[in-house]
């Protein structure tokens, strides 16, 4: 199983990631921009966008710019 945005370490919070997509799909720039409060929790999400690198497939052709940042947050609060 993947990650799922749940916390295993009891009183994680929301954590915030940011990568950028490269035209041909694959990954570069990735930050945890919003810390959770729980190491293995912000490792969790670093190693789900690390797992998906390369599974975005190349940007569309009609999208102009070369790269396409993504931010993504995950608040466990906010899926029960």
């Amino acid at each position: 199983g993947g990650w799922r945005c749940e916390p295993r370490s009891p009183g994680a919070r929301h954590a915030g990631v940011v990568f950028v997509i490269r035209r041909d799909g694959s990954t570069t720039g990735f930050q945890v921009r919003q810390r959770s409060g729980v190491y293995a929790f912000d490792l969790e999400a670093q190693g789900a966008v690390e797992a998906a690198s390369g599974a975005f497939g190349p940007l569309p052709d009609g999208f102009s710019d070369d790269v396409l940042t993504v931010i993504f947050a995950c608040d466990p609060q906010l899926i029960r």
